[in-house]
């Protein structure tokens, strides 16, 4: 009895798993190309010509829009046309080249050109991100060390603006005698004339006490060019004019005009390590032989829920610092960082 009843349960089992697995595996959204070939797994986004589907076999996957033919999706998703509509709902397949959005309370099942599909499921517009990165060293015995720095990034983004703050507070102690302290503060808008080009108003401040800087301020408008700016990387360049001021500590205050280079680097490489690297370079418009140059280089490494490790570089020259200061000054930073 107690035999017969094993055999049945198995056999059981062996006729309900291939309803298991075709259950499992209906709940993947699908995507076919043109060339018939078809892509399971979870629609991320379309954006940018691009889109993002999210695979079990080859993490994400992204395809040229230009080459689907058919996407159906299992869960609700949010479709951009080119004129503005956004219409919210699973997908399906009505005829090659148009998508059938499920039908709402507001509205009924509406059909769609995938030519007309600007986007699906595009970051939100208008909401901050950034992060906050806390760092610092203790030594004791035959060298008594202690350092703190404390940095911290947000940006909000439209379709047709950008803000961008920073901030930075580094500093160490040594044999009870600080050997160095400075606070970095940032402030930017972007103005996207087109998707590419853009005009700016930066704002810089600086104080540090080593290099005889009660405050520095630089502020001053600019155009920018966005080569790249996608999910792996990002590259923009920047020129415009800057408003120079230098209140010093001991030496004597100056101020002038200076133009302004920039470069602003993105690039991620085996889908878990971030370079950054922010650069600036201000020549004087009355002295070319005087100019400052600011570096920011940084390699990130995710740690999981949303903690990652961040080692970072600061590089500042000044080619005309106060008397009895160093043309050159470096920091390096580690710390880990919580984005939000």
């Amino acid at each position: 009895m107690y035999g017969n009843s094993r055999m049945m349960l198995l056999m059981l089992l062996v006729l309900l798993s291939p309803l298991v697995f075709l259950s499992g595996t209906a709940l993947a959204d699908k995507v076919v190309l043109e060339n018939g070939d078809a892509l399971t797994g979870t629609v991320v986004k379309l954006e940018g010509g691009k889109l993002t589907l999210k695979t079990d076999y080859a993490g994400p996957v992204e395809i040229e829009a230009a080459k689907v033919k058919s996407i159906v999706t299992d869960q609700p998703v949010e479709v951009h046309t080119t004129t503005g509509e956004v219409l919210k709902g699973k997908l399906k397949v009505v005829e090659p080249g148009k998508l059938a959005v499920e039908p709402s309370p507001d509205r009924a099942a509406t059909d769609v050109d995938l030519q007309k599909v600007a986007a699906i499921n595009p970051p939100p517009q208008g909401v901050w991100t950034g992060s906050i990165t806390v760092g610092g060293n203790l030594q004791s015995g035959n060298t008594d060390r202690t350092g703190l720095s404390v940095g911290a990034g947000a940006e909000r983004r439209t379709a047709k603006d950008r803000f961008t703050l920073g901030f930075l507070f580094n500093y160490t102690e040594e044999e009870d005698e600080i050997t160095a302290r400075n606070t970095y503060g940032l402030a930017k808008y972007d103005y996207f004339f087109t998707k590419k080009l853009y005009g700016y108003l930066a704002l810089e401040l600086l104080n540090d006490q080593f290099q005889d800087i009660k405050l520095r301020t630089i502020v001053g408008p600019g155009m920018g060019y966005q080569i790249w700016d996608d999910p792996v990387k990002s590259l923009a360049f920047e020129a415009g004019a800057s408003y120079f001021s230098d209140n010093l500590r001991r030496g004597e205050d100056d101020d002038y005009w200076a133009a302004r280079l920039g470069l602003n680097f993105r690039y991620t490489f085996f889908k878990f390590l971030v370079f950054t690297d922010r650069l600036v370079y201000y020549p004087s418009l009355e002295k070319f032989s005087n100019y400052t140059l600011r570096n920011e280089a940084a390699l990130t490494t995710p740690l999981g829920a949303k903690w990652s490790l961040k080692l970072a570089n600061i590089f500042q020259y000044d080619n005309e610092p106060a008397p009895g200061i160093g043309k050159t000054d470096m920091q390096y930073l580690l710390g880990l960082q919580y984005s939000f």
